[in-house]
Formats: structure tokens, C-alpha cells, sequence
């Protein structure tokens, strides 16, 4: 008996510094991490996504960089589209493969991975979209002038093809 008051005590002791540190607030129903609103105004939960899917960009980016328009075209959903920062709208895989073609020709872009992280926003009626925000630092050569924009990417993923591209840019000029 005369142990068994020491060990209560210890574990207790233990279980309340554990506990002690948590805050009002500290963890997140569900892994909320912010809100969306849809296009008929209602407010939409942003809450942790799948990490594996940032490979399915990770690797479709590096095709890009790659020039395998095969491998790009392979990772496409049927329904892709793109809209890029200067409002350029692509409409599938065919019309993609060519406007990288253009550009690949026209041009030598590059992407070096800067941050990724995965979200989901489960929609009113159950489906889940799942979406990429990322970062890269792109390098592209336009009229012979090298010119560095860092590039945020919100990319949707649908059974693990790419769905949808939403491009903003913003350059990185020489201090």
C-alpha cells in the first residue's frame, strides 16, 4: 500500500503535465485549417488533405521540366483545364500539349519545388475536391532576357489526375 500512493501520485502528476500544455483551441475539429466560400456564398470548411497526392504534382511538374508532354498528358483528367496568370484558359489535354509545345519551343521554362501542401474542401453534397497549393520558382527566357517569377499553383486532384490549374505569378526582380 505504501507504494501504490507514490505511483497513483507520479501518474497523475504525469497526466496532467501532459494534458497541461494543450490551449483552448490547440487542435482542430477535423484538421480545419481555413474556408472557402462557393459560388452560391456559402461558407466551406478547408480542412488537411491527403499528402500523398502532392507526388501526383510533384511528379507532373517535373514532366514539365522533362518536356514529356506524354507523361503530362497521361496525369490529365478527360475535362483538364488550366488558366494561366496572364488569362490564358486551356481546355484539355490536346489543346494543353499544345500550348506547352509552343512554349517549350518558344522558350526553355524551368520549375524548382519551393512548398506544397494538400487540402480538401468537402462540398454540400459529400464529394470531397482535393487540392495542391504550391510554390515554384520558375525560370524562363523570353526574348533572350531570363526572367524568375515565383508561381503559386492551386491544383485540383480527381482520382488522381490533374483537374484543374489555377496559375498566379509574381516576378522577382533584382534588388
Amino acid at each position: 500500500m505504501k507504494k501504490l500512493l507514490p505511483i497513483i501520485s507520479i501518474f497523475l502528476l504525469v497526466q496532467f503535465s501532459f494534458a497541461g500544455h494543450h490551449e483552448s483551441g490547440h487542435m482542430n475539429k477535423n484538421g480545419l485549417i481555413g474556408y472557402e466560400m462557393s459560388d452560391d456564398g456559402k461558407k466551406l470548411d478547408i480542412v488537411a488533405g491527403d499528402p500523398s497526392l502532392i507526388k501526383i504534382w510533384v511528379d507532373y511538374v517535373e514532366a514539365h521540366n522533362q518536356r514529356d508532354l506524354e507523361a503530362i498528358d497521361k496525369a490529365n483528367a478527360d475535362d483538364m483545364i488550366g488558366r494561366a496568370p496572364n488569362g490564358v484558359v486551356v481546355r484539355g489535354s490536346k489543346e494543353h500539349a499544345a500550348f506547352l509545345k509552343n512554349w517549350f519551343e518558344t522558350s526553355n521554362p524551368s520549375w524548382e519545388f519551393v512548398y506544397a501542401m494538400a487540402n480538401d474542401v468537402p462540398q454540400e453534397d459529400g464529394s470531397v475536391h482535393h487540392w495542391i497549393t504550391s510554390s515554384y520558382k520558375v525560370t524562363d527566357n523570353i526574348d533572350g532576357e531570363e526572367i524568375v517569377a515565383r508561381e503559386f499553383f492551386d491544383v485540383r486532384i480527381e482520382n488522381k489526375k490533374i483537374k484543374e490549374i489555377l496559375v498566379a505569378s509574381r516576378l522577382v526582380l533584382p534588388e
